[in-house]
């Protein structure tokens, strides 16, 4: 651990940079070692048993020759070393000594030397008492330290010694590695990328601000099984504050999310592993996707009829002229035929989407023929799979055509239709027939 000397913050060892106060931990920071516990004692070895003594130790025991045969060791005391001499001088005396009278008298002075020295006093000094083996020399009692005198100042204001700084050299910009971590919630550093912790105000490797910095977001698929087995990430010291009875309807909920999700993993296996089932989800899936496709955007491919017969027809105008997807004939019933029948037939079973019709006479004839044939108004519409319906069309030039969209899903699998002219758009002459279509197109959806 790393701590700032600058705010106290404490930081990770691979740290670079302070996460409160964003210094550099190199030249602010103070490594602490987090104090281990101490070791548990280790248990007492248990003392070894006595050796067994034999037949003949124990009688040597008995008898005591093992004591003689095993003497303590006696420590060698170090022979004395004889101090020098002490040679002491004494004090010349001027008086002479005395000298017993040969008479008997007194003392007879006797003669006074002029200088009289005394002979030297040698004194020996007294041997060091033997130090024996094993023992230490007496402690000497350390010298008492002389008194230091008051400071003038308080300790606190004492100058203190300053390391010297280096100087550092001048090199090229240096080169920030890979991010070494990205864990949910850590904040993304928009200078290096590193992550840091959500409560660093700096970037724990470059120390940039991070005020503007974006936290790492679970990808979907762990967000959805998270929220699909109700697994959350809970902060540090998260208690709940659920209080009174269990989540009963949470309980159950859960247990659906499981039951769903059990169902989907069967589901994906049956899918994978039994063809038979795999051909019926593929067709369901293929005409669902379909269906959907033609209501959303669909696609108009034309049918063509192999077939047309009338109730009555004028020569030279047949119905097969009606469905021969040209412009310039048409089918005219006989002025006679108060309910002219125009029916048309196709090769196979359809599903038809739209109907168009292109009203009265074409051709080479003058432009004013298509006034003098009456066109279509109502028609009724009967179709193979007895579906029925009535149509208004609108009187308009045959070039251009107007189809009818159909009801959707009911007219399928036909294969003819049956159109029944109800009411024409009379001409204002003798008209030469009771009525002319130019042409009549289907349409299927795709």
């Amino acid at each position: 651990m790393i701590v700032c000397k600058q705010c106290g913050h404490h930081n990770e060892d691979s740290d670079t940079f302070c996460g409160s106060c964003g210094k550099f931990l190199e030249w602010t920071g103070e490594r602490v070692v987090i104090a281990q516990p101490e070791p548990e004692p280790a248990a007492p070895e248990p003392e070894p048993e006595p050796a067994k003594l034999g037949l003949i130790d124990r009688v040597k025991h008995a008898v005591g020759m093992e004591e003689a045969a095993v003497q303590p060791s006696v420590p060698v005391e170090p022979e004395p070393v004889a101090a020098p001499p002490i040679v002491r001088a004494v004090p010349a005396t001027s008086s002479a000594p005395t000298l017993p009278s040969p008479r008997g008298g007194g003392d007879v002075p006797g003669p006074t030397p002029a200088t009289s020295v005394a002979p030297p006093i040698v004194a020996t000094a007294p041997a060091p008492a033997p130090v024996l083996a094993g023992v230490g020399a007496p402690f000497a009692a350390a010298p008492t330290p002389a008194p230091v005198a008051p400071a003038d100042e308080p300790i606190s204001r004492r100058p203190i010694s300053v390391a010297p700084t280096t100087a550092r050299p001048r090199s090229a910009p240096r080169t920030l590695e890979a991010p070494t971590r990205r864990h949910p919630g850590d904040l993304i550093c928009g200078q290096c990328g590193e992550g840091n912790d959500p409560i660093r105000h700096f970037c724990r490797r470059c120390g940039n601000s991070l005020d503007e910095a974006l936290a790492v977001r679970l990808p979907w698929y762990r967000r959805f099984f998270n929220k699909v087995f109700g697994v959350r990430t809970r902060e540090a010291g998260w208690r709940p504050h659920r209080v009174g009875p269990p989540n009963v309807m949470g309980l159950v909920w859960r247990i659906i999310r499981l039951a769903i999700v059990a169902l989907i993993v069967v589901g994906v296996l049956a899918f994978l592993l039994v063809p038979s089932f795999h051909n019926v989800v593929v067709d369901r899936v293929t005409s669902a996707v379909t269906a959907i496709r033609k209501a959303v955007h669909p696609n108009y491919d034309p049918v063509t009829p192999i077939g047309a017969s009338a109730s009555t027809a004028i020569a030279g105008h047949p119905p097969m002229l009606a469905i021969d997807r040209y412009s310039n004939t048409y089918w005219a019933a006989l002025p006679g035929d108060r309910a002219p029948v125009l029916v048309i037939r196709f090769s196979g079973p359809q599903d038809l989407a739209e109907i168009g019709f292109r009203s009265g006479a074409s051709g080479t004839a003058p432009a004013d023929a298509f006034l003098a044939q009456p066109r279509p108004h109502v028609v009724h519409l009967v179709f193979s799979n007895g579906y029925a319906t009535d149509l208004t069309l609108k009187d308009q030039d045959a070039t251009q055509p107007q189809f009818n969209p159909l009801e959707d899903g009911k007219v399928k699998q036909v294969t003819f239709v049956e159109i029944h002219i109800q009411s024409v758009y009379a001409p204002a002459g003798a008209s030469a027939s009771s009525v002319a279509i130019t042409e009549v197109e289907f349409k299927t959806k795709d």
